[in-house]
């Protein structure tokens, strides 16, 4: 007697595998950023290598891994999904759990190189070896990067940003608007990159507790932040410099969460106000701020320093000036 055959397996359709591979990527992707992002760290790091590189890498991998087993579909396909579960991921931060626009503006490139590098490297293992194992690193490596990580350490780059503007005021006059900046009006600031596109605290005062060298500044920005800068030279009409104060609660987690700017990784340093009087009688007024950044991305962390610096150097000179020449 003659056995009938096993009916065949009817293949998957790729319809059906992408679906399954984006909803276990996304899946995957809530499950690293809980415990890379969203639980607590020890003090003065951050997960630059496995929280901005190897998490959108795992991500994108299993997600290509999945949809396409033997590296038979086209690479562009792999990519696009990466980058979709990515944006996906990245929204559900900003909805569920309050991530700042700073720190989703500095890690969206970084998310876009990382799921490519996914891609593409996981695209290459399976059209080479026809099999998924391989990609199993790939998919774990934030997970085995993250212990690791802290026990790293990174050159130091130290910068400053510098801003100078010029005030139809005499030094003295704009020396009164400069130790102190009252009551900022939202209408005083000019519209920039950091405060009307990412949202960005803007300042709203400046008050001087006391004269001289050991006087206290106290600095409140909108959205609840609070610093103050500690003055180390004074020269009346002339020269002002600070050193900043961060306390535990000056930049509120509601803010930025992952940002500490009196860290190992970022501190702002010092800052200070020169002012030069011109020939026509005015002012040249120049303001600077200091900081050192220490991370495997000290270039990238830079560029993104230097404008939201400048923007506000802008933003705060501009208040100054027109209170100055106002009074004149």
């Amino acid at each position: 007697m003659t056995q009938n055959p096993r009916p065949s397996r009817r293949p998957v359709p790729v319809w059906c595998r992408l679906v399954l591979a984006v909803g276990i990527a996304l899946a995957y992707g809530l499950l690293l950023y809980l415990l890379i992002w969203l639980t607590p760290a020890s003090e003065g790091w951050l997960p630059f290598i496995a929280g901005l590189i190897l998490m959108p890498m795992g991500i994108a991998s299993i997600a290509t891994a999945i949809a396409d087993p033997r590296g038979e579909q086209d690479v562009w396909r792999h990519l696009v999904n990466g980058w979709l579960v990515i944006s996906a991921l990245v929204v559900i931060s900003m909805l569920f759990f309050q991530e700042g626009g700073i720190c989703v503006l500095m890690a969206a490139p970084c998310f876009a190189v990382g799921s490519t590098v996914g891609s593409l490297l996981t695209h290459s293992l399976l059209r080479q070896y026809s099999s998924r194992a391989p990609t199993s690193l790939v998919i774990a490596l934030p997970l085995l990067a993250l212990p690791l990580e802290p026990l790293i350490g990174y050159a130091e780059h130290h910068g400053a940003v510098t801003t100078v503007i010029e005030i139809a005021a005499p030094p003295a006059t704009v020396w009164r608007h400069t130790v102190e900046i009252p009551d900022v009006q939202r209408d005083e600031l000019p519209a920039t990159f950091s405060h009307n596109l990412v949202g960005v605290p803007r300042p709203e005062n400046a008050s001087l507790q006391g004269s001289g060298i050991g006087a206290v500044r106290h600095l409140q920005w909108s959205q609840g932040v609070r610093f103050q800068e500690i003055v180390t030279a004074w020269e009346d009409d002339r020269y002002l410099a600070w050193d900043f104060s961060f306390g535990p609660q000056s930049i509120p987690a509601a803010v930025e969460a992952h940002i500490d700017v009196d860290s190992d990784y970022l501190k702002i340093a010092s800052g200070d106000y020169l002012l030069e009087p011109l020939s026509d009688g005015g002012t040249r007024l120049t303001l600077t701020t200091r900081y050192t950044i220490a991370t495997p991305i000290n270039a990238y962390c830079d560029f993104w320093g230097r404008i939201f610096l400048n923007d506000f150097h802008g933003a705060v000179l501009q208040v100054i000036r027109n209170r100055a020449e106002a009074a004149v």
